[in-house]
């Protein structure tokens, strides 16, 4: 997983798995997450599982104890499948 902050947009990019996914990188993406941060972009994964969709969860979690709202754009198909399996689809989009 690659994390990229690009103005107000936090940018995710590669595979985003159980594999894939290390502490390192959690922490990376949750620092990201902060006042001014209006947008997370995962039109960049290439595979995602439920580990993606745990981590948009962890960001709206963070920005909601922040006071501020992110919105997530550029879903993939299989991950808002995903999301619609988990039951969470709406809150995320």
């Amino acid at each position: 997983m690659r994390t990229e902050l690009q103005g107000s947009t936090v940018n995710l990019h590669d595979t985003v798995t159980m594999t894939s996914v290390h502490e390192a990188d959690y922490q990376q993406f949750c620092q990201c997450i902060k006042p001014g941060i209006t947008t997370i972009d995962v039109s960049g994964v290439t595979e995602a599982d439920s580990v993606c969709v745990a981590l948009l969860i962890a960001a709206k979690r963070l920005a909601l104890q922040q006071q501020f709202d992110i919105q997530i754009i550029g879903a993939p198909s299989g991950l808002i499948t995903l999301m619609a399996l988990y039951g969470v689809e709406e809150s995320l989009q």
